[in-house]
């Protein structure tokens, strides 16, 4: 996960139908307080529907999880918590999600390789690994059937091996490769 990756909190609830106003009231306190916290960028509340049966949803976004995190371990945050929870019926769900740019398919601010240094990446580890597992195979079992179960075993060694190991280290190695010296030479 990036460190600069934006990182939402999703907090689902049901207030008490009798106590909803007074819970709108700390909601906008709560907000106050949410644009003070360094980090911030949005909070959002969906408006309960029939079909939610009450149900209530707040979304924060913030730049950074650290951001995040220091807004869940502020006192600001705890006293307004403390004071919403006495209009609060059942359970309180809470999650967060982070690295969005990945769920968002490299939409957001994430560096997407382009699909050629993926290929370059990728073919030089499709022939370097099959030929050492070629060489492995001759080493362990000179006497394994050549032909095609040699083949079927040995490409679905390489696959498993460069889709779940090589690949995905190779390009986390070339991606902090282009920041830190992408970042040195346009400085």
């Amino acid at each position: 996960m990036s460190n600069t990756s934006p990182v939402l909190s999703v907090i689902v609830r049901k207030f008490r139908e009798t106590q909803r106003d007074a819970a709108n009231e700390v909601l906008g306190r709560f907000e106050l307080a949410l644009k003070a916290q360094p980090g911030f960028i949005e909070v959002r509340h969906n408006v309960p529907s029939s079909e939610s049966a009450g149900t209530f949803a707040t979304v924060i976004s913030f730049a950074t999880l650290e951001d995040l995190i220091a807004w869940e371990q502020s006192s600001t945050r705890r006293d307004i918590v403390e004071e919403l929870a006495q209009y609060i019926e059942g359970e309180v769900v809470k999650n967060r999600l982070w690295d969005l740019d990945s769920l968002l398919g490299g939409l957001g601010a994430t560096h997407a390789p382009k699909k050629w240094k993926t290929v370059s990446v990728l073919t030089f580890w499709v022939l370097v690994v099959g030929a050492c597992l070629g060489w492995i195979a001759d080493q362990i079992s000179p006497d394994f059937p050549a032909g095609y179960p040699r083949m079927v075993v040995l490409l679905i060694c390489n696959i498993l091996l460069n889709s779940y190991f090589f690949l995905p280290r190779s390009m986390a190695l070339l991606r902090k490769l282009e920041e830190k010296y992408g970042a040195t030479s346009s400085a």
